[in-house]
Parts: C-alpha cells; structure tokens; sequence
C-alpha cells in the first residue's frame, strides 16, 4: 500500500508541472502572472524637439542712444577747458536752432549733455541720429542760417556768416545780453553740435574752435 501512495504522489507533481510551462517561483507571485507580452520590434518615436525661443530684439531707440552715448565728448576730452558737468543729459530731440530756426530735420534719436565753466559760460554738445545722411541736415542748416539777424526775449540777435571749414559749419550768434558760438558736423547718420555760450563773442568763438576738434575726435568714435 505505501508503495501505491508514493507512485500517486508522483503522477499528481507529474500531473501539476505538466499543466504549466511556467516556472514554479512563488516568491514574487510570478507564478500567478500572465507572461510579458514580448517586446515590439517598432523602433521608438523620437524626442519631439522643442525650439528654442529667440530672444527679443533690443528697441532701436535704445541701442542708437547708446551709440550717441559713446560718441559724445566726456570729461577727459574736455580736461584741458577746466570746465564741470552740469545737469543731467537729457534725450529729448531738437527740432530746430534758436539762430535763425535753422531745422534739424527728423531725428530718430538724441543725447544732450551740458559742461560749465567756473567763470559761468557754457559749452553744450547736441547729438542727433538719423536713418539717412547727417549731411543733409548739415546742408539744410547751412541755407537757413542768412536771416542775419532776430529777435530773442525782446533783444535783437546778429548772426554772423556762417563760415565752413573742413566739413565743419560754424557761427556766432551776439545780443546785447550774451555770445553763442555754434559748429555743426556730420559723420554718415550722426549729426553733432556743440555750442559755447559767454558774455561776449571775443571769449565764446576760441573756446568752439578749441572744442570743435575735440567733438570731432570724439565723434569719429562712430565709425
């Protein structure tokens, strides 16, 4: 009888491990589990590639205002006039000159700065950018500038003749109160002017011709 018992235990685990192909592990339940499907032979959808977003350009009037910054006389060109800033620069654009309302044409941008001398006259630089030739403007400037004469805060202003020199136009604008002494010049879409103010003609036109070459230099920084 003992011997029937073993021979029927055997045909069971016969029996059991022919119903399955699977393994008999049963310390991760994988005995219990459907098989994996097996594994697709598609290749893998690549990466969607996201564009990078460009960076948004800089407003033209602020990089042409920082090239009018760079170009405009500082206070090492003017070491040897002794003279010290004053006020703040301002951008606000000039759409005429006082003398003979000479025009300035449209400018797309503008920096002005200011220096004082101890003796209380003044030197202002005017600088202006344009999208065409400064050039044209100079020319422009230079027609309107035979008024001879006008009249400014209830004094009468005389206007000497503009003289050119060098591609520099200069004059002298004199009243009973004061001198301003002017030099327009352009350089391609730059247009600079500086103006010296004192009380009379005799001390404001050596003061511009000691400064027009150094708005010059400064001004050649531009190209």
């Amino acid at each position: 009888m003992r011997r029937v018992h073993v021979l029927a235990g055997v045909g069971a685990a016969l029996l059991l491990a022919s119903c399955s192909d699977r393994p008999n592990d049963l310390r991760d339940n994988r005995y219990y589990k459907d098989p994996e499907p097996p594994p697709s032979s598609a290749p893998p959808a690549p990466p969607v590639q996201q564009e990078t977003p460009r960076p948004a350009a800089a407003p033209t009037t602020q990089r042409k205002a920082a090239q009018l910054d760079r170009v405009a006389m500082t206070a090492q060109d003017l070491a040897e006039e002794g003279v010290q800033p004053s006020g703040s620069p301002s951008r606000a654009v000039q759409v005429a000159l006082p003398d003979c309302q000479a025009p300035l044409g449209k400018a797309t941008s503008a920096y002005q700065t200011a220096w004082e001398y101890p003796t209380g006259s003044t030197v202002r630089q005017y600088l202006a950018e344009y999208d065409g030739n400064a050039e044209e403007i100079v020319t422009a400037a230079r027609a309107k500038l035979n008024c001879g004469k006008y009249q400014s805060g209830g004094a009468e202003v005389r206007v000497s003749t503009p003289a050119v020199t060098d591609g520099q136009v200069s004059w002298c604008a004199t009243s009973s109160r004061q001198s301003s002494c002017t030099v327009l010049e352009a350089d391609g879409s730059v247009l600079s002017v500086v103006v010296v103010t004192a009380t009379t003609e005799a001390k404001a036109k050596p003061a511009v011709t000691r400064i027009a070459p150094l708005a010059a230099t400064a001004l050649a920084r531009n190209s």
